[in-house]
């Protein structure tokens, strides 16, 4: 799969990011809220509702669930989401971008950008608001690899897959020589932990279970740097704690 686009540098801004048109493979089980009752497919087109993270079962260790808005996921993005894009060098690749909302900041503000998730209902709707996205796993080859000026992991995505350092490791591949990614980590700087994950919604319809972390800015640090890249800054901005993680030279 290709982009047909001139290799930016830090800073690229341009409208031309789209994939090409071939189809992608067919994606497995055990993907975020896919599967069982499709709680995330059939609440993404209502915009409506919330929608709760829970472990599949009882944990050890009490972690309690994450509770996600629709509505907030579907509307645009906040003041402060905004000014932390401002911050980014471009094209800049939003990594399980759901219906879009990062996509349509970028593009306003002027950056080149592009997701990729693996809900054929996030994509639709990312792609009917005017984003270039891609149906597909971040561990299945990816347009640009190597020369990707940003990576955005927010709103939890820093649990794809499970494996933080592995998910880590990719997203830096990804990456041009001085790319940078922009993740979100946990209020509890220290809470580190993965499992089997189902989403539910409002009337307990479940998804299938699927492997999924959590970290707080402590312990994303570390496995960020086991991944080779280093943590510049740490913000917190409406309430949300943010690292931006370098590739070490």
């Amino acid at each position: 799969m290709s982009i047909q686009t001139a290799r930016g540098g830090p800073g690229a801004r341009s409208d031309s990011f789209a994939p090409d048109s071939r189809p992608l493979a067919l994606f497995g089980p055990a993907l975020f809220g896919q599967g069982g009752h499709e709680p995330y497919a059939r609440s993404l087109p209502l915009g409506l509702g919330r929608l709760t993270l829970r472990p599949e079962s009882a944990l050890p260790e009490s972690i309690g669930p994450v509770h996600f808005n629709m509505l907030g996921w579907s509307g645009p993005a906040t003041a402060g989401e905004r000014e932390l894009l401002r911050a980014l060098r471009g094209p800049v690749l939003d990594v399980g971008c759901g219906p879009g909302r990062m996509l349509e900041a970028a593009r306003e503000l002027g950056l080149a950008s592009m997701g990729v998730d693996s809900s054929p209902a996030a994509v639709k709707l990312a792609t009917a608001r005017g984003g270039a996205a891609i149906l597909g796993s971040i561990f299945d080859p990816v347009p640009h690899e190597r020369g990707w000026g940003s990576a955005l992991l927010l709103d939890g995505n820093i649990g794809i897959g499970g494996n933080i350092r592995v998910l880590l490791e990719r997203v830096a591949s990804l990456l041009a020589s001085d790319g940078q990614v922009l993740s979100e980590a946990e209020a509890r700087d220290f809470l580190d932990v993965a499992y089997l994950a189902v989403l539910e919604d409002s009337d307990g319809r479940a998804s299938a279970a699927f492997p999924w972390a959590r970290a707080g800015a402590k312990a994303l640090a570390v496995h960020a740097a086991r991944a080779g890249l280093a943590t510049v800054a740490t913000r917190t901005v409406q309430g949300r704690v943010f690292l931006t993680l370098e590739r070490r030279p």
